[in-house]
């Protein structure tokens, strides 16, 4: 039992020695570091035996504590470890089962890596978008100028292929994907001195893109997709004096098809921003209603 409860012990703390040394270090010395490792204190145990070991089996670390914790130097390299407990009538109790340490170089450029941590392939984003009209929808909305007015809320969730533990790719598919889409925007109040209109947007459906795979801080996507779009439009025509009368409404649900391109900047290991632009046309029963998107997402990768 206290074997068992010191191994679990010992196998927590080891789990976390994964350790990321300065990528300008150079050198045997240069490349060492201290560390310090701990567990829980087995009653009737009086002192204990760390030894740590090399890939080819020589030693490396074989030291008596008698507190439960103690300090090492390593040099960057794949090492095991083991903790033995000794009684008080000086003899070895018990040996925890070797346990792997990994200790690596790690400069400040992994912080801005393309990294997958749980490797499942999957990516969560979510920002903003700014919706540009064009000709001749943009006419009627009088879309000349910036307004935030045109801002919509976009979210996504992704599968990377060629970054999920669950594939094992090696050829062209691993630069590919899938995500799913949605938006949400309000055109409020626009006019123009005869027609006043209140839109509201809802889209969603599924892209499929291509997607580098640089182990850098800069990745670009190309992606096309498709879906469903709702919108509801309130409007009024104006009179003369500025009044607004003959008022209506009308609901449509269309379909869609988009492309476009986006950069991904990566930073601390699974944090990511990216800046996308994208062609967006809506199918409004015989005619073509068409959007430039530009868009800021922060996202997440687990």
């Amino acid at each position: 039992m206290k074997r068992n409860l010191l191994a679990i012990f010992v196998s927590i703390i080891v789990m976390a020695i994964v350790v990321c040394l300065p990528a300008n270090a150079r050198g045997d010395n240069a490349t060492q570091k201290t560390f310090l490792v701990r567990w829980k204190a087995v009653e009737g145990i009086i002192r204990y035996t760390v030894q740590i070991r090399n890939p080819e089996g020589s030693l490396v670390l074989d030291s008596s504590v008698e507190t439960n914790q103690i300090k090492f130097t390593l040099s960057p390299g794949t090492y095991q470890i083991r903790v033995g407990a000794i009684n008080k009538f000086e003899k070895m109790s018990f040996w925890t089962d070797w346990k792997n340490i990994d200790i690596k170089i790690a400069g400040r450029e992994d912080f801005f890596k393309n990294e997958f941590p749980a490797k499942t392939g999957l990516a969560i984003r979510v920002g903003l978008s700014y919706h540009m009209i064009l000709p001749p929808w943009s006419r009627k909305y009088n879309d000349t100028d910036f307004t935030l007015q045109r801002l919509a809320y976009v979210g996504s969730l992704g599968f990377h292929f060629g970054n999920s533990k669950y594939l094992n790719l090696n050829n062209f598919v691993r630069f590919m994907g899938v995500e799913i889409e949605g938006s949400y925007c309000d055109f409020d109040d626009h006019f123009n001195p005869t027609f006043q209109s209140s839109l509201k947007n809802i889209t969603g459906g599924p892209n499929l893109f291509l997607k580098t795979q640089l182990e850098s801080v800069v990745n670009f996507y190309l992606r096309v997709g498709g879906g469903v779009n709702y919108s509801r439009q309130n409007y009024a025509k104006i009179n003369l004096y500025g009044s607004p009368y003959q008022p209506g409404s009308i609901q449509s649900i269309d379909p869609y098809v988009k492309a476009g391109v986006s950069m991904e900047l990566n930073f601390f290991y699974a944090l990511s921003l990216s800046f996308g632009v994208d062609y967006f046309v809506t199918f409004y029963q015989d005619q073509y209603f068409q959007q430039i998107h530009f868009s800021a997402m922060i996202g997440a990768r687990i």
